[in-house]
């Protein structure tokens, strides 16, 4: 390749990528969907497409391992394209909506059809989130304390077995216990991640090994008088300090119903702050108060994380939790080229948790580029 002939180069931009430790002016030069240079200078005079970033951050595409875009599929979820892709995550993982009953519908649908790359969490239910039906439908309540009725084992990992690809591992949520205990066994029988909501805690937290995740780690619902991080005291409870030890992963599945301002203030001053930040979109969220990964990181830029550690929560760390380090979540020279061109605005925000309280945040952060695999697709 001749020395300047990109598809693409983005110029000028603060280039904030945690991978390489780098936050600094720089240009990014893209070719046949890869990244292939990040540096100053880069002449782009004889490339495709040229896209000036000066006084805009430049990051890896941003990965968000919370959504659910089983769009068509189940009433929960969402458009990828619209509302994951333009809003600046390039790859979405989707946390259950689907089960080993419809999880092909899922794939052929919308998966392979996608611009947005989408992984998957299949649901250990066998019909995945389907309790989030249209409003004024009884049946859901079916399901309710009989896990094992609607959970095939044997099937479920016979859908991951001829789904490796693209499906990375199980999703525990909304029901009882002895739904985490299939969702453990199958996650160990089948070499996977398991993901569990936060609830029926600390109990849930017992079968969460290694390299797992607990989602929604700052709601505030009070299904149980402990359930979730603190207790009644407004103490974190001593089992998650014990699991981020061990190596549990904690996300913070924004969602509808799943971030409160109080738990996230009192859980991050006593120590507990989320390796991965995610949005939990889905059709009761998109329109606030999660809106889009920009927005959910921009509360934890108000909460004391730094421009740095929002990124890597948001790109580079989440890449490794789904076990693709190196592929996406980076700028280094032979990844994915994929790029998030973000604005920071300046100002006073009012950003609501799930309970209408509101923090007035000074910085707001907003996608204006994103290029997928090379391409502009915003």
């Amino acid at each position: 390749m001749k020395m300047g002939r990109y598809d693409v180069v983005i110029k000028n931009g603060m280039v904030i990528d945690p991978s390489q430790g780098i936050h600094e002016v720089k240009d990014v030069a893209i070719s046949e969907g890869k990244i292939v240079d990040v540096r100053k200078g880069v002449n782009a005079s004889e490339s495709k497409y040229v896209i000036d970033a000066d006084g805009m951050i430049v990051t890896p595409g941003l990965v968000d391992i919370h959504v659910h875009c089983c769009y068509k599929i189940a009433h929960l979820g969402v458009d990828p394209e619209l509302l994951c892709l333009a809003k600046g995550s390039t790859t979405v993982v989707d946390a259950g909506s689907t089960g080993e009953l419809n999880f092909m519908g899922f794939r052929r649908y919308v998966i392979d059809n996608s611009r947005t790359r989408i992984f998957a969490l299949i649901n250990i239910e066998s019909q995945g989130m389907i309790e989030y039906a249209r409003a004024n439908q009884k049946w859901p309540s079916l399901i309710t304390g009989r896990d094992e009725m609607f959970i095939n084992i044997e099937g479920t990992l016979e859908v991951i077995r001829r789904n490796r690809d693209v499906i990375l591992g199980i999703k525990w949520a909304h029901h009882g216990l002895e739904g985490v205990k299939l969702a453990r066994k199958a996650a160990d029988e089948a070499g996977c991640l398991l993901m569990a909501e936060n609830h029926h805690q600390p109990e849930t937290l017992k079968y969460m090994k290694k390299g797992d995740i607990i989602t929604h780690l700052y709601h505030g619902i009070k299904i149980e008088q402990h359930d979730g991080l603190l207790d009644a005291d407004g103490k974190v409870q001593p089992e998650f300090f014990k699991a981020a030890k061990r190596g549990v992963i904690f996300d913070v599945g924004h969602g509808a119903r799943s971030f409160r301002w109080p738990v996230a203030e009192k859980g991050m001053e006593q120590g507990i702050r989320p390796h991965t930040i995610s949005t939990d979109i889905h059709a009761e969220s998109f329109n606030g108060p999660a809106y889009d990964m920009p927005t959910t990181m921009s509360k934890f830029l108000h909460l004391g994380l730094s421009l740095e550690e929002v990124v890597e929560a948001s790109t580079a760390r989440p890449a490794e939790v789904i076990g693709k380090k190196g592929e996406i979540g980076t700028l280094r020279p032979g990844a994915c080229g994929d790029v998030t061109v973000l604005k920071m605005l300046e100002g006073k925000f009012p950003l609501l948790d799930v309970e209408g309280e509101g923090r007035i945040c000074k910085k707001l952060l907003k996608a204006v580029r994103v290029v997928r695999n090379g391409e502009i697709v915003y």
